[in-house]
């Protein structure tokens, strides 16, 4: 469409040429009978699956939650590997149109769960065209993604409901936002929804990458112009910088379990100092021309950045913390939730404006753009002549938003770091795909072989791992997981996965081939899967290793486990009686 607000997200600086892509008008008027599948969710790995499904099927924006929604074009992906792909050019179904919408691991799930993707919900997706006025809803939900594992409480409710007040009232508890109802009762929405098991089939969850979670930060602390506008700018006094000349502050867990606490709010922190080598993080060159942090010459404060929506990036984070800093007297991270504690809770941050900002509590902001965008010195910070800038903010983000991988992928121009992290092995990890995957290893997939197949063996026990529950291919949030703090000996700490929720029975045929032609295709892609020059790889996440994607695929793809789990159209075989989604 010519009047598509051309916010490009990847790819592209803002002086450069406009991209040769398809866009979401060209793409139907290309493909008028194409099959369209409409899902969303997480913000972690929503450019890098709006990729994949780029190189799948015809290419689309990837929708954005504002305010205002925003489209953005993500930049084909180019493999160069084996079985090479430039996917400007070559998808593998002209047919099919996969739309996403980067609205936060919480309204994925919700939506999925209740089906029913109206824009005026608490947790609603909201209109997904910006050049059109009037409601501009999803015609439909087929899939949702979510950094957060669905675990047996969650599994639960979409079996069994949550109407603890009745099909026709709101229940006490609801699920980000959702209430259902039990299997046979008719529900009123909104207040309650349709039970999904009974309507949609069984509930499909299963991993599509591994994800590292950085803990981020700019290396620029301070700013000075001079009174013609000359600016001299400071940097953090890194001791251990990685071989690109980024990141490398050294953290341990007693000193970030007080930091996210509240209980470290500036830079020139002993534990720090000690951390790096022994040596301040003061720039020499701060000092030289300014004196040493202290009395004239204050250090930088610590700001914190998170998430202020329902984020699977935030229980990554809060699972891990919930375990490391169990000890901590004041840890207010109890376990794994996707919202950060009240408590921690300071100010806000809509893009442009920051109101209410505390020390030693996060200021908070909507999808993880927004939260690099804070955490950056250089976005929308101008340094006006005769004026000394300064700060020093702290948050979590994706690897794919920081340094190395965001000068690959041109996920933004920030220039993150990220900090190394000690493990429970005593070494300093990057937050990288190879040192998240080495985490992930501990974890196999339910009832399989070394290789992924299945393997009969027994699932009657209360601790052993079936393939028939869907809460057992995830790790849950909990921070008993033992993805909560990684024992392999180089590990990085800070590790989850990005899900895929799925229903089991679709009502159109066409749709559920699009489903498990796209993930069938994903999971043993080159393009996707390769260690070094996949999709996954090259923006710092990691694919699944090979026993997983084998276990996956014969049960929800071609069912060649003959567990009656993969993905059909409703009414057939498994899927017999059944609506579907």
């Amino acid at each position: 469409m010519s009047e598509l607000k051309r916010n490009l997200l990847i790819g592209v600086c803002a002086a450069s040429a406009a991209i040769a892509l398809p866009l979401a008008g060209d793409a139907k008027n290309s493909a008028k009978n194409a099959t369209e599948a409409w899902g969303g969710g997480s913000s972690l790995i929503a450019p890098y699956m709006r990729q994949a499904m780029d190189c799948y099927g015809l290419p689309e924006p990837l929708i954005v939650r504002g305010p205002p929604v925003q489209w953005q074009s993500i930049s084909p992906f180019n493999y160069t590997g084996g079985k090479a792909q430039n996917c400007q050019t070559t998808h593998i179904n002209t047919s099919a149109i996969l739309w996403y919408d980067s609205a936060s691991s919480g309204v994925g799930i919700a939506n999925f769960f209740s089906h029913d993707p109206k824009s005026d919900y608490t947790n609603g997706y909201g209109d997904t065209n910006p050049n059109k006025s009037g409601e501009q809803d999803m015609p439909y939900v087929s899939f949702a993604m979510s950094d957060a594992g669905l675990g047996t409480t969650e599994v639960g409710i979409y079996n069994n409901g949550n109407d603890n007040n009745g099909p026709n009232n709101a229940c006490s508890t609801p699920y980000q936002t959702i209430c259902v109802v039990a299997p046979g009762e008719t529900p009123s929405p909104p207040k309650t929804f349709a039970n999904p098991a009974s309507t949609y089939g069984a509930l499909v969850q299963f991993p599509v990458a591994v994800d590292p979670v950085a803990f981020a930060y700019d290396p620029v602390y301070k700013k000075i112009a001079d009174g013609q506008g000359n600016v001299t700018a400071y940097k953090f006094n890194v001791q251990f910088e990685h071989q690109d000349n980024s990141g490398g502050l050294h953290l341990d867990a007693t000193t970030y379990c007080k930091i996210f606490n509240g209980q470290i709010t500036d830079w020139s922190n002993p534990a720090l100092t000690a951390l790096n080598g022994g040596t301040s993080l003061q720039d020499p060159q701060d000092i030289a021309d300014n004196g040493a942090w202290g009395g004239g010459n204050p250090a930088p404060s610590i700001q914190l950045v998170g998430r202020s929506d329902s984020s699977g990036t935030t229980s990554i984070f809060t699972r891990h913390l919930a375990n490391v800093c169990a000890n901590l007297t004041g840890n207010q991270y109890a376990d794994g939730t996707t919202t950060l504690p009240s408590g921690l809770i300071g100010g806000n941050y809509d893009g442009n404006t920051v109101t209410g900002e505390v020390l030693g509590k996060f200021t908070v902001a909507k999808g993880s753009g927004l939260v690099a965008k804070y955490v950056s010195f250089n976005a929308g910070n101008p340094v006006g002549n005769g004026q000394t800038v300064q700060w020093g903010r702290l948050g979590y983000l994706g690897a794919d938003y920081v340094l190395p991988a965001s000068t690959i992928n041109n996920q933004n121009a920030y220039g993150l770091n990220s900090a190394d992290l000690k493990n429970s092995s005593g070494k300093f990890e990057p937050a990288d795909g190879a040192h998240a995957l080495i985490a992930f290893g501990s974890v196999q997939p339910p009832q399989s072989d070394s290789r992924g197949h299945y393997d009969l063996s027994s699932c009657s026990g209360s601790s052993d791992k079936c393939r028939s529950h869907a809460y057992d291919w995830v790790e849950p949030i909990s921070k008993t997981s033992p993805l909560a703090n990684p024992t392999p000996s180089t590990s990085y700490p800070v590790v989850g996965t990005t899900n895929v929720l799925a229903y089991t029975c679709y009502s159109n045929a066409k749709v559920g081939s699009v489903m498990t032609g796209f993930f069938g295709w994903y999971l043993k892609s080159k393009t996707i899967q390769d260690p070094a020059l996949g999709v996954l790889a090259l923006n710092g996440l990691a694919a699944l290793p090979k026993q997983w994607t084998t276990a996956i695929a014969e049960s929800f793809i071609t069912g060649k486990d003959n567990l009656g789990l993969n993905i059909e159209a409703a009414g057939s075989d498994h899927c017999s009686g059944v609506t579907g989604g």
